[in-house]
């Protein structure tokens, strides 16, 4: 039996950073519990595709290539646009009506590639910021990167951010004084503060972070401590009980070399990495309760299942608690 009843979100997902997906390259994706393939045109344009060739169902990820700015099956050279509509078929006098793909819709923002998923093929909702920091004078220019598979869904992740108690327990970190969240339509924020004991330095580091979460695949936080830094987190399913995750950092820097400091930065992150970590053996051996019994000292888990809601269908919704 599942253990987490509410299928895939409707939400923006991160599928690569901008930097590893080069004009005329294409790679295979494995998300939404199928398969996918993205490419980059010669133009520089990226689109996302369903991986199977309509026509006989080649993989267009195994010996496809980028022509301009299509896809070209190995199987007998159709090429489809990044719209999913078929633009050429070598041997043929005309193109059929019916000639087209999956696609997915595609935004390329903050250095990353974000495909928009909907159970019911609906239109992206809301849309991602610009995150804080990204590609601004004095700071790291690029992402210091971390990556992990969790046998987890996307909204129980996204959950503990303001599963306040757990902190303590948990991370080491007592329950912050300093605490507040705000939903709205597409996204949350909040806020906590407090010290956190480091793992890979001596001492503690007195931490403030202010987070915005965007649907239930993407959160950046900034985070104010030794250094002020910005964290950019993606949250994507593999299946409904797998998710791919993708942290991201950049640090300000000021007038020094991003040679010089970079290192440095990437230990000092490297206990935000934990942080995330410690959570994991919890997660990928925990069930969902749609009805808790939550106590009055527990975080606004009920507010936020509410909020998780308007991201499924209306079937699903019934299934994620949103009524607790």
């Amino acid at each position: 039996m599942a253990r987490f009843p509410f299928g895939i979100p409707n939400s923006w997902y991160v599928v690569a950073y901008s930097h590893e997906l080069a004009p005329g390259e294409l790679r295979k994706l494995a998300y939404f519990d199928r398969e996918l393939v993205l490419f980059r045109g010669e133009g520089g344009e990226v689109a996302v595709l369903d991986a199977f060739c309509p026509h006989l169902g080649a993989h267009l990820g195994v010996g496809g290539r980028v022509v301009e700015e299509t896809l070209r099956c190995p199987f007998h050279g159709w090429r489809w646009g990044r719209d999913g509509v078929c633009r050429e078929i070598p041997y043929a006098k005309r193109i059929p009506a019916s000639a087209r793909i999956d696609a997915f819709p595609v935004v390329e923002r903050n250095g990353m590639i974000f495909v928009w998923y909907h159970a019911d093929g609906e239109a992206p909702s809301f849309e991602i910021p610009i995150v804080s920091g990204w590609d601004e004078p004095g700071w790291l220019a690029s992402w210091l990167t971390w990556e992990w598979t969790v046998k987890t869904h996307p909204q129980e992740m996204a959950e503990n951010g303001i599963d306040w108690p757990h902190f303590d327990r948990v991370h080491q970190m007592p329950v912050p004084d300093d605490r507040s969240c705000e939903f709205r339509e597409g996204s949350f924020l909040w806020q906590v503060g407090g010290t956190k004991p480091l793992t890979h330095l001596e001492g503690e580091d007195q931490l403030t972070m202010h987070g915005e979460n965007w649907g239930l695949g993407f959160s950046w936080l900034r985070q104010a401590g030794n250094y002020d830094t910005v964290v950019a987190t993606g949250l994507t399913p593999i299946d409904g009980e797998t998710t791919h995750v993708r942290m991201g950092v950049i640090a300000r820097i000021g007038d020094v070399a991003e040679a010089d400091v970079r290192e440095e930065i990437r230990t000092y992150m490297a206990e935000h990495a934990v942080f995330a970590e410690q959570d994991f053996a919890i997660w990928e051996n925990k069930k969902f309760r749609a009805r808790p019994g939550l106590c009055e000292e527990d975080g606004p888990i009920a507010d936020y299942r509410r909020w998780a809601a308007q991201f499924y269908s209306p079937s699903t919704a019934m299934r994620t608690g949103a009524s607790s």
